[in-house]
């Protein structure tokens, strides 16, 4: 068997995640049509990175690939992209040896973009639009209390069978909110997330900043003294910037 990194970028609006999923258009599923395509009667296995959520995009998508045959790498990743649909790219493909695990990165980034105001057509996919006044200081004030390491039980989508197996207890390295005159940019480093993690984190924040809630709310559900809160950020400004190993 052979060996690849994948890097693959996408914007996700069309497809209902990375994973597989019996009857939705998703990444990896298109991916896998298009290499049964290509190369006809392969065999091969495709391990990602990471399961971006329903209509989250990614600029730095990693994914392991094995396959029972060694491809001409350049007219190998020519006629995936040629077979494609519109909306994903694989921008690399590189030989790896076969225990690199894919999973096992030093970090992911993620970015999170607002727009306040003037939408733009050719770029609607990729923010959330805040059609209301965003407090930017009260913004901040909630995103900072994320920062380090937390049990983020009540800021995920697992569930309850995903509990004994998926570890709750994550560290956010860094959070950073930038402001520019028509939007805010949003970035969080982890070694890993959990599904819904960042937009339940922003659901939860941008509900504070428009006093829907308190910040003892938000202190309360990240220490489990509460349930979760029932916030979630539209997924459109959602996107995975870099992977790093």
């Amino acid at each position: 068997m052979n060996y690849y990194l994948f890097t693959i970028e996408y914007d996700g609006t069309d497809f209902y995640g990375w994973a597989k999923q019996k009857n939705q258009p998703t990444i990896q599923g298109e991916i896998e049509k298009a290499i049964s395509k290509v190369a006809r009667n392969s065999k091969f296995r495709i391990v990602g990175a990471s399961k971006t959520d329903s209509g989250v995009h990614a600029k730095d998508q990693k994914a392991w690939v094995e396959l029972n045959f060694k491809p001409n790498i350049l007219g190998f990743l020519s006629a995936l992209n040629k077979t494609l649909p519109l909306g994903i790219t694989i921008k690399k493909i590189k030989e790896i040896n076969k225990d690199f695990r894919v999973r096992n990165c030093r970090k992911k980034t993620y970015i999170y973009v607002i727009k306040l105001k003037e939408t733009n057509v050719f770029e609607n996919r990729f923010y959330f639009f805040a059609n209301y006044e965003i407090n930017v200081f009260k913004l901040k004030e909630a995103l900072d209390l994320f920062i380090g390491k937390h049990n983020f039980l009540n800021f995920s989508g697992l569930k309850k069978q995903e509990l004994e197996m998926i570890e709750t207890i994550r560290t956010i390295d860094f959070l950073n909110l930038e402001t520019f005159k028509n939007k805010l940019n949003i970035t969080f480093q982890a070694k890993g997330f959990i599904r819904y993690q960042i937009r339940m984190i922003m659901g939860a924040c941008l509900a504070y900043s428009r006093d829907k809630i308190t910040l003892k709310d938000i202190k309360d559900t990240l220490e489990l003294k509460r349930q979760k809160l029932p916030f979630i950020a539209n997924p459109e400004g959602l996107t995975l910037k870099k992977i790093d190993y």
